[in-house]
């Protein structure tokens, strides 16, 4: 409904116009005896229908394209971010030591996992951190693309930045042999800002449970990356 009165409301000058043309024109019928005045009438009027029809018909095509290209934007930012959340979650599944099949269920299960416990569990192997800054850059990149699109609301740039942000400062501690409870604490928001990520609307949830069905085995990456055993 909002959209439709968003057009209708762009569209009433074009409206006005043409509402002007057809009442000129019915009342030249009538009233108007002399022949040149009356084409003269009829031109006007015919000007006032001509015009604004074609403006209108423009403004729509236009905001039908705009509003699929959008759509498609939405659609192709779903799916690569669902992408690289599903091989941040093959790559903590093996940091943790999770095994077994990796279902939406196991995915929002990560997120009661303590701090102390991942760090008892962790075993961070060098290939792991370097797949992580990978997917690190590659979330970046996306979040500059699609935030200079305008197809990532404020809550979600805000959401993917902290997430970004967790994933480079565990990389940076890792590296400078940090505190195993600190890189822990960065694993525990990671979990929870994929399931926030996951939690923010049905369509993601949906494209997200069609690329998890799509992978392999839970110790497999779907794409080029291969995730290490």
């Amino acid at each position: 409904m909002e959209k439709i009165r968003d057009f209708l409301w762009r569209s009433l000058p074009y409206l006005i116009s043409i509402a002007g043309g057809i009442a000129l024109f019915t009342i030249s019928l009538d009233n108007v005896t002399n022949p040149a005045i009356e084409g003269l009438i009829s031109n006007i009027s015919a000007s006032l229908l001509a015009i604004p029809l074609v403006f209108l018909l423009y403004d729509y095509t236009t905001t039908r394209v705009s509003r699929r290209l959008q759509e498609t934007l939405v659609a192709s930012m779903n799916d690569k971010i669902n992408t690289i959340m599903l091989h941040l979650v093959l790559i903590l599944r093996k940091i943790m030591g999770i095994r077994g099949r990796l279902t939406h269920n196991g995915i929002i299960s990560m997120r009661n996992w303590t701090e102390a416990h991942i760090a008892q569990q962790m075993q961070i192997r060098s290939e792991y951190i370097e797949l992580l800054r990978q997917y690190y850059e590659e979330l970046e990149n996306l979040i500059i693309g699609f935030g200079k699109e305008n197809t990532m609301s404020p809550e979600q740039i805000s959401l993917m930045s902290s997430l970004a942000r967790d994933m480079s400062r565990m990389v940076a501690m890792h590296r400078l042999d940090g505190n195993r409870r600190v890189i822990a604490r960065h694993i525990r928001n990671i979990i929870g800002e994929i399931n926030d990520w996951l939690d923010s609307s049905a369509d993601v949830a949906r494209n997200f449970d069609k690329i998890l069905t799509a992978a392999t085995t839970p110790g497999e990456s779907t794409d080029k990356k291969n995730t290490p055993n």
